[in-house]
């Protein structure tokens, strides 16, 4: 049995062997084919049966050495740990940064295309990804894209790199390229891999406000969905609330919030079944900017905290909605004003912003970085020294280059930091001033209360004296008195709206068309004046009050067990 399996691991050396020595443009193919192994056996219980083939290869490349059978064998193990799930090392990328400049050697751009491509996958998530997947691509178009089967994977990498990047018209360019192979090599298409590429270019589309297009994009993955079966698509039901939700999304920005907003709430639904936080935080955020736009601040400020506690949960890639977050936080609590939360949270966001700026800044100098060690991978492989003169005059301009931009963040740093703190202290001074405002406010109306309540007690003294001593006049004049004229109802208004800013706005929710005989007879209704004060304060009998009072209490739909008077005065409560 042991030498059963001995001769076919020896058999299947060969054929790679043979496989890999082919150096005319047919290379990639036959080389993707050696690969097939790898994609039909993925199941880790296969790993070791990998392990052993490698050990044989190892061995007869010990015995035969050969430059161009040694990169194969290391790219077929590379693969092989990204099919396996086999933590990429330092080393590993070492090795495949090596590889290049032997291909280079071999003058062999095929080969170097091919080896762009993997360490553009080393380095996912990194500047190199973008850099490294570019350069893959110009080779490629160098060679001929034909002699490349899985190229379109390349470009989808440029594309969701760029678009990470916020290079937007570049990820669509790169993503409208790599849909293009889908009427070429659909056999070789990963059906999730076409899914996402659609999401990016729609993602991007939205973000440089092209709507139609957009939703163009989104009803394509739509429709994919409906076509494939399931099996393709685990998720399937995921992917169509995101693409739902961002269809969603560009309908209410086009002014269709009515059709918008419930395929919005479908995609928070279904996000919420998956647990995606991402799509989550992204559909909230969108409804919280309605009901905010709406003055429904209190629902609002809900929502936009749920985004703050997702968005805390899990950080992949959501920064960005963390801090839509916080802004519509503090713009909430400032329209409720509640300034101590408001400016709580003005600071919480300010510190998320610049540790974000700090870390832009930082993938700036990252870029420049990958750059220079690409520059100095072509300084290693050219062989004159005019060439590699001419290499060190550039990489001492990028040096340089990057020195400014050092100085140019420190500089842009210290200034949002001062501006900060001048925000800061505006906001303080705001809420410090706004407190006054609102106590000396509620100062006057509780005097004028308190006033109303003593001349009333005037009025039926003196009246009680009026009928003992029959002075008819007496009573007349006093009442005249208590009259309000409209500079004194102006200033009292002023005062009122300053002590309770909801009251008025409220009472216009309530009754859209309110008179201003009406808004009157409520604020004193607030007040909790009796109907004789109210009376004398109109200059109206109290019969005339309580007919006022009837007509305005029809024109109100109060809910059930609730007093007309206390209903009134509710509107006034924070």
């Amino acid at each position: 049995m042991v030498l059963c399996d001995a001769v076919r691991g020896q058999s299947i050396v060969n054929t790679y062997i043979d496989a890999w020595k082919t150096n005319d443009t047919s290379q990639t193919h036959r080389a993707e084919d050696s690969y097939d192994w790898l994609k039909t056996h993925r199941s880790p219980e296969f790993l070791p049966e990998h392990q052993e083939l490698m050990h044989t290869l190892n061995q007869y490349l010990k015995r035969h050495p050969d430059n161009r059978l040694e990169i194969r064998a290391f790219m077929y193990d590379f693969l092989a740990k990204l099919e396996y799930g086999v933590k990429i090392t330092g080393q590993d990328s070492i090795r495949l940064f090596n590889c290049i400049g032997i291909a280079h050697k071999l003058k062999d751009d095929q080969l170097m295309a091919e080896l762009y491509g993997l360490y553009a996958s080393a380095g996912k998530g990194t500047p190199d990804y973008v850099l490294y997947n570019i350069k893959a691509i110009e080779m490629m178009r160098k060679v001929g894209i034909t002699h490349f089967n899985y190229v379109h994977n390349i470009f989808f990498g440029a594309s969701i790199g760029l678009y990470r990047s916020n290079s937007y018209k570049q990820s669509i360019n790169y993503g409208l390229q790599c849909l293009a192979f889908t009427r070429l090599k659909k056999k070789l298409w990963n059906p999730r891999t076409y899914v996402f590429q659609l999401d990016i270019v729609g993602a991007a589309y939205l973000k440089l406000g092209r709507y139609d297009s957009a939703k163009y994009y989104y009803q394509l993955i739509i429709d994919t969905l409906i076509q494939k079966v399931s099996r393709h698509y685990p998720d399937k039901m995921l992917w169509m609330g995101i693409a739902k939700g961002n269809i969603g999304h560009c309908l209410i920005l086009q002014g269709s919030e009515q059709q918008g907003i419930p395929m919005v709430e479908f995609q928070l639904n279904v996000s919420k079944q998956f647990k995606a936080y991402n799509n989550m935080a992204m559909a909230e955020n969108i409804l919280a900017g309605i009901y905010f736009k709406h003055r429904s601040y209190k629902i609002a400020l809900e929502k936009w905290k749920n985004v703050y506690y997702w968005s805390c949960k899990d950080g992949f890639y959501l920064t960005d909605q963390k801090l839509l977050a916080l802004q519509g936080i503090q713009k909430s609590f400032q329209k409720l004003n509640e300034l101590d939360s408001a400016y709580k949270y003005n600071e919480l966001y300010h510190k998320i912003n610049n540790e974000r700026l700090t870390d832009v800044n930082a993938k700036t100098l990252c870029l420049l970085k990958a750059k220079i060690e690409f520059d100095n991978i072509q300084d290693n492989l050219e062989d004159t020294g005019m060439k590699l003169q001419h290499k060190k005059t550039i990489l001492n301009f990028t040096l340089a280059a990057i020195l400014m931009v050092t100085v140019i963040s420190g500089l842009l740093y210290n200034r949002q930091r001062l501006k900060n703190k001048y925000e800061k202290e505006l906001l303080n001074r705001d809420r410090i001033v706004k407190e006054l405002e609102i106590k000396e406010a509620k100062d006057k109306i509780s005097a004028f209360a308190v006033s109303m309540h003593e001349k009333e007690q005037l009025i039926r003294d003196m009246q009680k004296a009026i009928n003992e001593n029959g002075v008819p006049d007496l009573g007349m004049s006093l009442c005249n008195y208590v009259l309000i004229t409209d500079k004194e109802w102006i200033k009292f208004k002023e005062d009122f709206t300053k002590a309770y800013p909801l009251f008025y706005y409220r009472l216009k929710e309530v009754i859209p068309k309110i008179t201003p005989a009406e808004e009157r007879l409520a604020s004193l209704i607030c007040l909790q004046l009796s109907n004789q004060q109210i009376a004398d304060m109109l200059g109206n009998s109290k019969d005339s009050v309580l007919r006022s009072k009837r007509r305005l209490k029809n024109r109100i739909t109060i809910p059930e067990g609730i007093a007309f008077e206390n209903y009134i005065c509710s509107l006034n409560q924070i």
